[in-house]
């Protein structure tokens, strides 16, 4: 798709690369373990490089398409194109941080683990998120914060999702 006046940000280079490749190599060995997490990593990382900086659903569609026409193409796997056709969501902060036993050494990392790894449901990503929101209105006194999660922000990264939510919660003082 090449960029017109109205679509000048419709430019890839190997930047855009190399972001879906960082993305990928961000994944433990033990979380791909299918050709089908395998490539619905990959279409997610592809959407989030790429497919986001679409503005109309008709190029989101045009994208899409290509995008199946492609692993077709390509791949004879049926469980790749079935995976590639469906759409998974991947974050990292699902897991919850280990609890003390007391034995542990003063080396021990007892923070969150950062596993980028498929969600399971959407429900559970809304309520994780919910709990983290509540978590931060705890730690903050005053005005708390109180935000509707939209299914369209589960697919962003982390810290875009961390960025937009104090940006929102700096703008309604």
């Amino acid at each position: 798709m090449l960029p017109t006046p109205a679509k000048f940000h419709y430019i890839f280079n190997l930047r855009d690369l190399s972001r879906i490749w960082q993305g990928m190599s961000s994944f433990l060995c033990t979380v791909i373990d299918t050709p089908k997490i395998l490539m619905a990593a990959w279409k997610h990382e592809v959407c989030r490089v790429i497919a986001d900086r679409f503005t109309s659903q008709a190029d989101k569609d045009w994208f899409e398409k290509e995008l199946i026409a492609h692993v077709t193409r390509h791949l004879a796997d049926t469980e790749c194109i079935e995976a590639v056709q469906q759409t998974q969501y991947f974050v990292d902060f699902m897991r919850d941080a280990p609890e003390p036993t007391g034995d542990e050494t003063e080396e021990v990392d007892m923070e969150l683990p950062k596993v980028y790894e498929p969600v399971s449901s959407l429900d559970d990503l809304q309520e994780r998120l919910t709990m983290f929101m509540a978590m931060y209105n705890d730690m903050i006194r005053g005005h708390g914060m109180d935000l509707v999660f939209f299914q369209v922000i589960f697919h962003y990264p982390p810290n875009v999702i961390v960025s937009s939510v104090l940006i929102v919660f700096f703008y309604s003082f």
